[in-house]
């Protein structure tokens, strides 16, 4: 009996965690319009970006105006071709070292943040969209709040 009610509960506790965390994705044209309601100057990037991933549906560049760092928007034709960017990515940061790094997946959402050699790094995912951040690690707070905000 005891078997069968733990069995019960690491279903439920399962079934929670896992309904729990999926996000919902941002079109291209939300982000676009939040990034300017920022301040932020966005560029449609789309032609560029499938010069280099021909997956690539959509592609935003949303730029600080002081051209302080810039904060990438992807969008792609399918949640497995966003999942090998965000892995591309992911590697890269990785390969580069950290002082600090976390990786968190759940659902459609993955995200993995690196700060290494001044730079503050992101790569996020959420089903077949991805947020991408290069910036210097004095704009990891400001960074981290913009894309709390966004849902990245």
């Amino acid at each position: 009996m005891k078997k069968k009610i733990l069995g019960i509960l690491i279903i439920i506790t399962m079934f929670l965690i896992t309904g729990c965390s999926t996000k919902d994705t941002m079109s291209a044209d939300a982000f676009k319009n939040k990034m300017e309601k920022k301040g932020f100057a966005v560029s449609d990037q789309t032609s560029l970006a499938k010069g280099t991933n021909s997956s690539v549906e959509k592609s935003y560049i949303a730029t600080k105006t002081d051209m302080t760092y810039a904060i990438e928007y992807y969008s792609f034709d399918g949640e497995i071709s966003a999942q090998a960017f965000y892995a591309q990515k992911r590697d890269y940061f990785a390969g580069i070292g950290a002082s600090a790094n976390t990786e968190v997946t759940a659902g459609n959402y993955s995200k993995y943040a690196n700060t290494f050699n001044g730079k503050y790094g992101v790569i996020s995912k959420v089903s077949n969209t991805a947020i991408y951040v290069n910036a210097d690690n004095i704009y990891e707070e400001e960074i981290k709040s913009i894309l709390k905000d966004i849902g990245y």
